[in-house]
């Protein structure tokens, strides 16, 4: 504890200070420097324990407060903030922070700037209110902060700069820089900032709305926000402390702030699955506007862990929706308050908002919260959507329609991840299909379809009851829904058809019917409807993914709902006024059919049957294609139809769903429109020819109703219609009297045949077929037993025999041939009178054979099937006799079938089919199944089936088995087939069974026949005989058919020529085939085996297996060879003919191998080598073919193989690819590209994936060196290069460190490449290019090998370069760079320079300097492209160089090119040299400018425009446009322009003439700029100027010239001397008007005026010299001519004055001809050579001097003056004065007047002086009509005021005052003429000089 002692010497302290700061008040300055040095330790007293102390401080500081009001003052705020942050006394701290607001203002910025980062350290330490204060102070202080450029040292070290090392400060201020965002001016409580607090509006403001109000001396709320943003996006802080404020600032009004913020959310690295930020952002979101809800909204929407936040996504949502802006969303700018939330900006944050909840649904769905967000987060958006107007929006602007949409998707993928109840399920898919039906948003069509798409899989069937019930009369409801009616605006019945395949089992009834309501329900339906419809029939589209059972809908329930009941939604209102169960008439039939709907009638019908079928099939495999398939066994499988048929037998009630079915089927197929009848019939027919007679008794009584069909124009319903009328009208219970009355409607409509056409034959054709059926199906029924009828005892009257309707159509015909078919297979006879078959068999046989074989055989060999078939069945007609009988019978018999046989010639394979029914029929009657397929009528009686003819059958099977050895090739296909038809109808036989096994020997034998019809009918021949035998008799088969394959069954005999493979299979390099046995024997013996001679034999005998593929792997024969032992020599060959060229050979090979080689990867694996050696050997063969193949072979082989397996032959595989890729052979080529670019992927994929693997090295070490090599990349193919050079850049790319080795070798190759891979015809244009073409493509070739893939490569190669390479490359590149000859291979030179130059700077830094060398030669190259590429190499190279006598010695050798060279083209080359390091290395041609600068200096006077625009472009660079650096660099450029005199090319010579007057130019500006002249370095650049001037004339020599009058005015000191220098003086004068005499006397045209001009320029600074007597003489001469022409010439020759246009120069000198200029020069040279000093003291002595000298130059005679004609007033000069004479005069007379005023009365009066005026005054042509111009009628005026001036300047006398009336009446003349204003103006001055 301190004692009051201490206290009192505290207090003591105090008044010692208080007294000493008192006594200074009244010394601003002394008071400031004791504040400075007291007032800190002062406030510290402010924490002392006494309380007096503390009083005596407040006292103290009370009085300091009234001293420090001066705004002089300022108080020591650094010593205050370092006390602040030291001190945790809160009285200390408030009194700091009081003395810092006082004087925080009233620092420089420097001052603040060393303050922020004192303000900054620990400054998240103290309390809220002196933190609060502090922040303001540091505000303040913000403009003065230098933030250091992004990504810069200075950027990285920032933080700790600014004292915000630690992270607390950091967070701390970067937290109240975010709410400073938020805050807004002039505001107070929270309502008015949004997202700000009471507290936190108090930090800021301090409480005092003043704080932010500049008017008051607050802040700049406005700029203080920039400044802060800037501080924010600088390094002082990380992206997680200002990610926050980032948010804030981005959405920002200013988009000054707002682009800010932008960029640091764009750059931010911060992580969005961090909780406590993603709390953060949900908060804010919760207080902000609606700017700052859009931004957080689209952050949110990027993070993951954002999904999970259940309640604060459903707030988000509901602030962001609601149907009116919060208080909080009034926006302010600026202190303005504006109007609430737009609507603009309302859609912009629900369209943000839609996005968001997008993304909450994608990827919201898998987390453990989803299921209490979703649902809530449905009912908000539907919500929504009602609340815009629903299911028709109120509004429709594109915005609000946008966000419709979104708001339907996002519905959809919420409810598809969500978990909801049946009823809400439900409500939802009806409100969704009602949006689909009534909303009328275009946009929103595809959203709510998507929707309803994504809904289907909450309704996976199956479904309870009730909830399936609802959902059916949902979709019922829309299906049915009109479209042009109600509410409706669209279709929903794609989307209805989709869900009831999808949501509903397909064994649901309502589903299907659904489905057939999209077929056909509505003419002109979408075809995606149809479509969607045809699926949902489809039982293998809808369990196609499913492996569960099948369950197939019950066609019974169809029947009852389809045909039966009205089908409607729960909720509609009955419209047929009956309950379901009760029964309609035969309307009710048609009671779900409406009008519209009709068309859907025949598809429900068609299903049921389908349906039907496949129940009664119980193990048939439904597949692709099974409609088809099931038709196809409905036709001719008799197992298929009698399964079905049984079945079927027992549906006999009427009324069971059968009969309903097929009265529906009857109904429809009665109908008028043939779309409906048509299907309806077929139906019919299927169902009612299986049938029990019961199910059809109630509809037999309306077969009368079929009479239409069976008359109809349509050839189909024709046919269907008579066989479903025979199946009706012959039904038992029919009673006679019936069936006799449609037996007498059809015989009236048969006997109009002869006469009939048109409809009228139709209707006879069908009524042909119709009594055919009817008679033979009364004969199936067994009803004929009952007594014929009259149609069966005259059906020889009633039908004409064939022969006599020859003449008619062939549709007749076949009408007859087909009704004779439905007669005689029911063994019906059809001739006239029956007696004649017991009389005489020759008489029965005549008759048959005149009157119907006959005829159909003539018919069959057209290939008429129909014809084909009568005659088998009419063999079933012939009575049977005794078997011993050899008479007619067998006679007429014999006779059908030799004409059976006959056919064998017939093309058409389809029509043997047919023949080999035939003949089957013909001869096992119906114990063939064929005939049996004919019945379709339930028969209970056999005695109408003629049984089989046992000897014919066995005699016909031996003749099939006999043809079938044939070498007849259309015999044997006919055989074949017939061999098959038999074995096919008859096979349950004995008499076919037991010749089973021959004929499967018959089947082998037709493997090898030619036709692919007859291959693939022997092939289902052998399944089909090993089908149809038993056990026993399948292991004998089984044994013939190995024994067949392995030899050891029945054998083919064959001699050397004998034919085994196809021709073509096997072909050979002659263009031959491998087809016989000697072929055979030469493939085994390459093999090297003769043993394998008969394992090829035995593969090839009797099939052919080497060129077809129906042997193999469909019937199970692969599985027979594989139990044959094979040769291990056979695996190479083999498996090299499975990549055979011909797709057979392929095919056979490929069967052959699966079916000998099981394992294939154990096979391979112990076979890897003979096989690899035998194809690589292969490869080279000489048959193309084997090439190819082992092209493919090898490729096939390695692909995915390890590479240590092949690696010992990984080198010849490339060398034989290689090889083979400039094979002679197209497809080779192709074969071996493909192996390459297999080699070459692999070898890639293996470096990308592995990297530098030893797998990966190995290959490599394999392939590159070869690559490399003269067999690779030097090759001299194109091909073979083109693919190494693209393996090498794959390699390149990929390759990695694994490439070090090899990259000294790759670069140089590729860089060779460049030039030689060029394509030719560039070379060809550029020889035959101009100049100007040349340097274009050049240019072009220079961008093509940038661009270059080759390029890519050199540079990624150059990726992997180290030290250790670069000592392997620099040779080699250094060769490259020295041998390189093509452009492209040069310019890759330098690019790979410069790369190593900038890339690889310290490895390559030793062997630059060899290379800068080496380029002092390269960069002088020919080629402009290739000069310039390697000058910028060079300049890369040099930054790099670390000897300096290295740089130095290149600099000189660029001075020493230009120096001596020969033409410009060298210093072209020298200049880009120059250029390119001034612009690619300026530091070190800043080091390098005393060699560098003076060159450019030069360089930029050369004559060459090239050089000089290069050279200026580098001189302008480091030099500027100041003649400062001219003098800096005098004495080199002077040394450098003298050696540039003494080149031997004189454009060389000029340049350097050129720069040194450029040079003393630059000295003479820079003198008269800084107002003394270095007489010093003039004095140093005389002697070089003075060469250069002493050259002999040149084009642009005048430019010499121009420097120099300034350089002798600068040079007066050494021309005038001092006392003791006046001979060197004398001297340096005599030369400089020596040398300017000199140039004057020049004897070259164009160069004379210029030298006149100089001349008295010279003359003019001279002002020791007299000149003018020695200036005419020099230019008398040229004057006189040009005046004596015009004597000589007279006055009507013109203006002599003409342009002459190759000498045209810019400005109005050039508007004369050269003489006419010359003239003009040698007159202004002695008007103005006068001496300047006398014409002050006697101007009118010296004006009379220069009259008279003019006009004796122009050829006058004496001293007089010519007044009266001046020589300069003739008309040959006319052009002359106006265009110069009148400045002239005007500035001349200036003189004069100036000098008459300043002697005052002490001017020497001339006595010629009025002539002297009138002789000025006639040379101004004043009686002129025409002066020129205005601006020369304008500056003639001003010559006459001169004029007058000087006039007046000498009147003495009123003698003198006669010129001037004279003079005023000319004026007043032109006065009158003059137009111009301003002339006139003028002329109107010089009267009142003349008054």
């Amino acid at each position: 504890m301190a004692t009051p002692a201490d206290a009192k010497r505290e207090l003591d302290l105090i008044d010692k200070v208080e007294w000493r700061i008192l006594s200074a008040s009244s010394d601003e300055e002394k008071l400031q420097e004791l504040l400075k040095i007291y007032l800190a330790p002062l406030l510290l007293k402010a924490g002392s324990e006494h309380v007096a102390v503390r009083n005596k401080v407040i006292s103290t500081c009370q009085t300091i407060n009234k001293l420090v009001k001066s705004p002089g003052i300022v108080l020591p705020v650094g010593a205050l903030l370092d006390q602040y942050n030291a001190t945790e006394q809160a009285f200390i701290k408030h009194f700091d922070l009081i003395y810092i607001q006082h004087s925080v203002g009233k620092l420089r910025a420097d001052e603040h700037r060393a303050l922020v980062p004192k303000a900054l350290r620990g400054i998240s330490k103290g309390s809220a209110s002196s933190t609060s204060q502090l922040f303001n102070v540091l505000l303040r202080m913000l403009p003065a902060v230098k933030i250091p450029l992004r990504g810069s040292k200075e950027d990285a070290e920032f933080r700790e700069i600014m004292g915000l090392g630690n992270p607390e400060d950091a967070q701390f201020v970067a937290d109240w820089f975010g709410k400073l965002l938020l805050l807004r001016a002039n505001t107070t409580g929270p309502t008015q900032s949004p997202g700000l607090s009471e507290s936190d509006i108090s930090f800021l403001t301090l409480g005092k709305s003043a704080t932010w109000d500049p008017a008051a001396g607050g802040l700049n709320l406005a700029e203080t926000r920039i400044q802060v943003v800037s501080l924010l996006a600088s390094g002082a802080f990380t992206d997680a402390e200002r990610f926050i404020p980032a948010v804030y600032a981005a959405s920002s009004s200013d988009y000054r702030i707002s682009s800010v913020g932008d960029d640091l959310l764009k750059r931010s690295s911060i992580s969005l699955e961090d909780k406590p930020l993603v709390q953060r952002l949900y908060k804010a979101h919760s207080t902000l506007p609606a700017p700052y809800r859009i931004r957080i909204l689209g952050i949110l929407s990027k993070s993951e862990i954002a999904t999970t936040f259940t309640d604060e996504i459903l707030a988000a949502f509901r602030r962001d929706v609601s149907g009116t802006a919060e208080s909080g969303d009034a926006m302010q700018v600026d202190g303005q308050q504006t109007v609430k939330t737009s609507g603009l900006e309302r859609n912009k944050l629900h369209r943000a908002l839609f996005e968001f909840i997008n993304w909450v649904a994608r990827i919201g769905s898998g987390k453990t919260d989803y299921n209490n967000v979703g649902p809530p987060l449905v009912d908000l958006l539907r919500d929504f959507v009602r609340g815009q107007g629903w299911p028709r929006p109120a509004r429709q602007s594109q915005d609000e329609i946008a966000l419709r949409s979104r708001a339907y998707e996002t519905i959809g993928i919420l409810a598809k991840g969500t978990s909801m109840s049946e009823s809400e399920r439900l409500s939802l898919a009806g409100w969704l299909f009602r949006s689909l039906s009534e909303d009328p948003t275009p946009d929103a069509v595809v959203n709510i379809d998507g929707a309803l798409s994504g809904l289907t899989s909450l309704f996976k069937p199956p479904h309870g009851f009730s909830l399936n019930t609802q959902l059916q009369s949902i979709l019922l409801t829309y299906m049915t829904l009109e479209d042009d009616g109600g509410d409706a605006v669209r279709s929903a019945r794609h989307a209805v058809t989709k869900w009831a395949n999808n949501c509903l089992l397909f064994s649901d009834v309502l589903a299907r019917w659904i489905d057939i309501l999209a077929i056909a329900g509505r003419p002109d339906e979408r075809s995606d409807v149809v479509e969607e419809g045809q699926k949902g029939l489809d039982p293998w589209t809808y369990y196609a993914n499913d492996d569960k059972s099948r369950t197939l809908p019950d066609w019974k329930e169809m029947v009852q709902m389809f045909f039966r009941e009205p089908i409607a939604p729960l909720n509609a209102t009955s419209m047929f006024g009956h309950g379901p169960g009760m029964d309609v008439d035969d309307r009710g039939l048609f009671v779900n059919f409406p009008a519209r709907s009709l068309p859907a009638f025949p598809v429900a019908v068609d299903y049921c049957k389908q349906i039907l079928f496949l129940t009664a099939l119980g193990n048939f495999q439904i597949e692709p294609g099974w409609e088809r398939q099931l038709g196809a066994l409905l036709q001719s499988d008799l197992r298929t139809r009698l399964a079905i048929r049984e079945y079927l037998s027992t549906f006999t009630r009427q009324a069971h769903p059968l009969f309903h079915l097929l009265r529906a089927a009857f109904e429809g197929m009665i109908k008028d429109d043939a779309r409906i009848a048509e299907p309806c019939a077929r139906s019919f027919v299927d169902i009612a020819s299986l049938s029990p007679k019961a199910a059809l008794e109630p509809l037999a009584s309306r077969s009368i109703e079929l009479i239409p069909l069976i008359k109809s124009n349509k050839k189909e319903l024709r046919i269907l219609g008579s066989r479903a009328f025979g199946i009706l009208a012959a039904h038992p219970s029919n009673p006679p009297e019936s069936v006799s009355s449609f037996e007498d409607v059809i015989i009236t409509i048969t006997k109009g045949l002869p006469t009939a056409v048109g409809s009228e034959l139709n209707a006879v054709e069908g009524a042909f077929l119709a009594l055919s059926h009817l008679v033979s199906r009364r004969v199936y029924y067994a009803t004929s037993a009952v007594g014929p009828s009259k149609a069966t005892a005259n059906l020889g009257q009633i039908f004409p025999s064939l022969d006599s309707i020859s003449s008619k159509a062939t549709a007749t015909q076949e009408a007859l041939f087909e009704a004779f078919t439905q007669l005689w297979t029911a063994v019906i006879h059809t001739v006239n009178d029956n007696n004649q078959i017991s009389e005489g068999s020759q008489s029965f046989h005549s008759i048959f054979a005149k009157g119907f074989i006959d005829p159909l055989v003539a018919h069959a060999k057209k290939g008429n099937e129909k014809a084909i078939t009568a005659l088998g069945r009419l063999a079933i007609a012939i009575p049977e006799t005794d078997q011993t009988d050899n008479g007619a019978t067998d006679d007429t018999l014999s006779t059908i079938l030799e004409s059976l046989y006959s056919l064998y010639e017939i093309k058409q394979a389809e029509v043997h089919f047919a023949v080999g029914d035939a003949i089957a029929a013909a001869v096992a009657c119906w114990d063939a199944e064929v005939v049996r397929l004919t019945l379709d009528v339930q028969s209970e009686e056999t005695g109408y089936q003629a049984p089989k003819r046992s000897a014919r059958l066995t005699s016909v099977l031996e003749k099939l088995l006999v043809d079938c050895k044939t070498t007849k090739p259309s015999l044997l296909k006919a055989s074949g087939i017939w061999l098959f038809c038999l074995i096919q109808h008859c096979s349950h036989l004995e008499e076919v069974r037991s010749r089973l096994r021959e004929c499967q020997v018959a089947f082998m034998r037709l493997l090898s026949a030619r036709d692919e019809l007859v291959q693939e009918t022997a092939s289902r021949g052998l399944a089909l005989v090993y089908e149809k035998g038993d056990s026993g008799l399948k292991g004998e088969l089984v044994r013939d058919l190995v024994g067949a394959f392995t030899g050891s069954g029945p054998q083919l005999k064959v001699d050397q020529e004998t034919e085994l493979f196809d021709v073509g299979a096997l072909p050979t390099s002659e263009g031959k085939s491998i087809t016989s046995y000697k072929d055979i024997v030469s493939l085994a013996n390459e093999v090297g085996d003769p043993s394998l001679v008969y394992k090829f034999m035995s593969l090839a005998t009797n099939a052919a297996t080497w060129s077809t593929r129906s042997a193999f792997g469909r019937f199970g024969l692969s599985n027979i060879l594989s139990e044959s032992e094979v040769d291990p020599k056979l695996y190479p060959k083999l498996y090299r003919y499975r990549f055979d060229p011909n797709q057979n050979v392929q095919r056979s090979m490929n069967d052959i191998w699966k079916a000998l080689v099981k394992d294939q990867k154990t096979v391979l694996e112990t076979h890897f080598d003979a096989i690899m050696q035998d194809l690589l050997k292969s490869i080279l063969g000489k048959e193309w073919r084997v090439r190819e193949a082992s092209c493919a072979a090898i490729s096939d082989l390695v692909s995915g193989r390890p590479f240590p397996e092949y690696e010992k032959y990984y080198k010849d595989i490339w060398t034989a690819a290689l090889k083979v890729l400039d094979d002679v052979k197209a497809t080779v080529r192709n074969a071996a590209l493909h192996l390459c670019i297999a080699l070459s992927t692999t070898l890639v994929r293996q470096l990308e994936e592995s990297g530098s693997t030893t797998t990966a090295t190995a290959m490599m070490n394999e392939a590159l060196p070869f690559l490399l090599s003269e067999k690779g990349i030097e090759s001299s193919v194109e091909d073979v290069k083109l693919f190494s050079t693209i393996t090498v850049m794959k390699i390149a790319k990929s390759g990695g460190d694994a490439l070090k080795p090899y990259i000294p070798v790759m670069v140089s190759h590729l860089l060779g490449l460049l030039s030689t891979i060029e394509p030719e015809a560039i070379n060809y244009h550029y020889q035959r290019a101009g100049e100007e073409n040349r340097e274009k493509i050049d240019k072009l070739r220079s961008a093509a090998v940038s661009r270059s893939p080759i390029a890519e490569a050199i540079d990624n190669c150059l990726r992997n370069v180290d030290a250790s390479v670069m000592k392997e490359l620099a040779p080699k590149l250094q060769e490259s760079v020295k041998t390189a000859l093509g452009m492209p291979t040069k310019i890759g030179c330098a690019r790979v320079l410069s790369t190593l130059a900038t890339r690889h700077a310290l490895s390559f830094a030793p062997y630059s300097p060899v290379f800068l060398g080496l380029l002092e030669k390269q960069a002088l190259d020919r080629n402009d492209e290739v000069s310039q590429n390697y000058a910028r190499a060079a300049a890369y190279l040099i930054r790099i160089v670390p000897a300096p006598d290295a740089k130095a010695r290149f600099a000189d050798s660029l001075a020493s090119v230009y120096l001596t060279s020969e033409d410009e083209v060298r210093r072209q080359k020298a200049a880009d040299a120059v250029l390119a390091l001034a612009k690619v290395s300026p530091d070190h041609f800043t080091a390098l400018e005393t060699r560098l600068l003076p060159l450019a200096f030069v360089a930029r006077h050369d004559t060459d425009e090239y050089v000089r625009t290069a050279a200026r472009q580098a001189w302008d660079t480091h030099a500027g446009s100041t003649g400062l650096t001219v003098v800096r660099y005098l004495r080199e450029i002077t040394a450098l322009a003298e050696r540039c005199l003494d080149a031997a090319q004189w454009a060389v010579r000029h340049a350097g003439a050129l720069a040194v007057a450029a040079a003393a130019g630059a000295v003479v500006d820079a003198g008269e700029t800084s107002g003394r002249a270095n007489v010093e370095a003039l004095q140093a650049v005389w002697p070089v100027y003075d060469r250069a001037l002493a050259l002999r004339t040149f084009d642009g020599k005048e430019q010499l010239l121009e420097p120099l009058p300034g350089f002798v005015k600068a040079t007066r000191r050494l021309w005038e001397g001092s006392t003791g220098a006046k001979e060197a003086a004398a001297a340096f004068g005599a030369d400089l008007r020596r040398v300017v005499v000199r140039e004057a006397k020049r004897n070259n045209d164009a160069y004379r005026p210029h030298a006149f001009a100089c001349l008295w320029k010279v003359s003019a600074v001279r002002e020791d010299l007299e000149m003018v007597e020695e200036i005419t003489e020099v230019v008398g001469d040229h004057l006189a001519v040009v005046v004596g022409e015009e004597e000589g010439e007279g006055n009507g020759k013109g203006d002599a004055m003409d342009l002459d246009e190759p000498e045209r120069r810019k400005g109005r000198r050039g508007e004369l001809d050269l003489k006419s200029r010359t003239a003009w020069a040698a007159v202004e040279a002695i008007m103005r050579g006068y001496n300047r000093v006398r014409m002050q003291k006697d101007p009118m002595t010296v004006l009379h001097e220069v009259i008279v000298a003019l006009e004796t130059a122009a050829g006058g005679r004496g001293k007089k003056l010519n007044v009266k004609s001046p020589c300069l007033s003739r008309a040959k000069l006319a052009t002359i004065r106006r265009t110069f004479w009148y400045d002239c005069v005007r500035g001349v007379l200036k003189d004069a007047v100036g000098g008459a005023t300043a002697g005052g009365g002490d001017c020497v009066k001339h006595e010629g002086q009025q002539d002297i005026i009138k002789w000025f005054l006639n040379t101004l042509d004043l009686d002129a009509e025409d002066a020129g111009t205005e601006d020369q009628r304008l500056a003639r005026v001003k010559a006459v005021n001169a004029t007058i001036r000087l006039g007046n300047a000498q009147a003495g006398s009123e003698a003198d005052e006669g010129w001037k009336t004279e003079v005023k009446g000319v004026v007043d003349n032109t006065l009158k003429r003059e137009r111009s204003l301003e002339v006139q103006k003028a002329w109107k001055d010089c009267l009142e000089l003349l008054s």
